[in-house]
């Protein structure tokens, strides 16, 4: 308790503490300085840092050009015309144009296969001639008929001129008994020699007129008879017609070759080559017998083309369906005319070129899709760049050479090209290396 009788005197508060004067225009131009070197090292930095990003982009995009070594060689012109493969020579197998007035649809009994390779005179396809045939049984029995009806007419004719020349004797007979009885007229009266005299007259006229029939009737019946030879010839040329009609339902190979059937459509809409059991009718084609080692390219090129294209120009053609393969070939033809599509505008017109292949082999079958180049120009040992790598600026041309400081415009005069590469005559040189993006 002590403690708490004698406590401690309190402390008496010092003296307060004295501080400098602090120059505030020194402390503000301290803190301006360091705000401005601060900015320095900043924009320092970020200098150095865009600079080193452009130096990088810049080699990255140096990196990635893409460049071409010029080079000397041979420039070909080419001119592409896209087409269909065709046979050159071929022949046309129809059903059969029957003579027969009664020709109608016929049922194929017998077809070769597509593709089979035939022989001239094998039988490439058969026609039922079951049909056929009993009409031509029907016919025949009606050729009989008019056979018998040729025999009839000619007894009738003979029996009728038999009877015609015995009423004409008869008249005749009774024309010599009126004049016996007009020897006797003297011992008459005058009334029975007038009538005796009637008698002769009527006799004489009677006989005169059937002389007269009788060529007459010799006409007609013959006439008669020639109708009736006529409606027999009739039936005898339709008979011959009928078995001309049945040597014509067995077709056979005009040429050897390769036969191709035609395609029909079913109902529906459906398309399907030609079979066994199928109905053609007369003239329809069945197939094509063709020499498959002359084939063609039926195409077309655009009528501002046609003036580069002349007969005899190489070409080298290619099959859709067999890439890589490849045909030496020659122009041919070239149509006369441009003609129009009916989907197309009425100012767009083709021309069409035929493309003989030199070289076919078994891959070339009509109906095939393909493209055949023909070469228009061709520039010996020039010097070539890529197309893409020109640049035109109004009537001047362009490209980028590499150098050791980067990539230098030059001016360039251009040749011929062929829509990837272009002939350069001035400008360039074998070995630069242009920049072709």
């Amino acid at each position: 308790m002590p403690a708490l009788t004698n406590p401690m005197p309190a402390p008496q508060p010092g003296p307060a503490p004295v501080h400098p004067q602090i120059d505030r225009r020194a402390a503000f131009l301290k803190l301006l300085l360091g705000v401005v070197l601060i900015a320095a090292i900043g924009a320092a930095g970020y200098y150095a840092y865009t600079s080193r990003q452009a130096a990088a982009q810049k080699a990255a995009a140096f990196a990635a050009t893409k460049t071409y070594t010029v080079q000397r060689g041979d420039l070909q012109v080419r001119l592409r015309v896209s087409g269909s493969t065709s046979a050159s020579d071929y022949a046309n197998i129809t059903a059969p144009r029957q003579r027969g007035p009664e020709s109608g649809a016929m049922v194929i009994l017998k077809l070769v296969s597509s593709g089979a390779f035939v022989k001239k005179g094998d039988v490439i396809a058969e026609i039922d001639p079951q049909s056929a045939k009993d009409h031509l049984d029907d016919t025949v029995d009606g050729l009989k008929d008019q056979d018998n009806n040729v025999k009839k007419k000619k007894v009738n004719n003979d029996l009728q001129m038999t009877n015609l020349q015995q009423t004409l004797r008869q008249a005749k007979s009774n024309v010599d008994k009126a004049r016996l009885d007009m020897k006797a007229a003297e011992i008459r009266t005058d009334i029975d020699r007038e009538l005796l005299k009637l008698s002769l007259d009527e006799a004489e006229a009677a006989y005169k007129e059937m002389q007269l029939d009788v060529p007459l009737s010799q006409q007609s019946q013959a006439a008669d008879l020639r109708n009736t030879e006529l409606g027999r010839k009739t039936e005898v040329l339709h008979v011959e017609r009928h078995q001309g009609d049945l040597d014509k339902y067995v077709i056979r190979a005009p040429m050897d070759g390769m036969a191709v059937l035609s395609t029909m459509n079913r109902p529906g809409g459906e398309t399907v080559t030609l079979a066994v059991g199928d109905t053609v009718r007369p003239g329809q084609q069945m197939m094509k017998i063709i020499n498959p080692k002359k084939m063609q390219v039926d195409g077309t090129v655009n009528q501002s083309e046609s003036s580069h294209i002349r007969i005899g120009q190489t070409a080298s053609v290619a099959l859709d369906a067999f890439p890589g393969s490849s045909y030496t070939a020659k122009v041919h033809s070239i149509g006369a005319l441009a003609v129009g599509g009916g989907r197309q505008n009425y100012y767009i017109r083709t021309i069409p070129v035929v493309v003989y292949v030199d070289n076919a082999d078994s891959k070339l079958i009509p109906d095939l899709s393909a493209s055949a180049d023909l070469l228009l120009q061709t520039e010996s040992d020039a010097v070539l760049a890529p197309l893409a790598s020109v640049e035109a600026d109004r009537d001047r041309t362009y490209v980028y050479v590499k150098t050791a400081q980067g990539f230098e415009k030059r001016e360039v005069k251009l040749g011929s090209d062929n829509g990837v590469q272009v002939a350069i005559l001035e400008g360039l040189k074998a070995g630069d290396v242009i920049r072709t993006n």
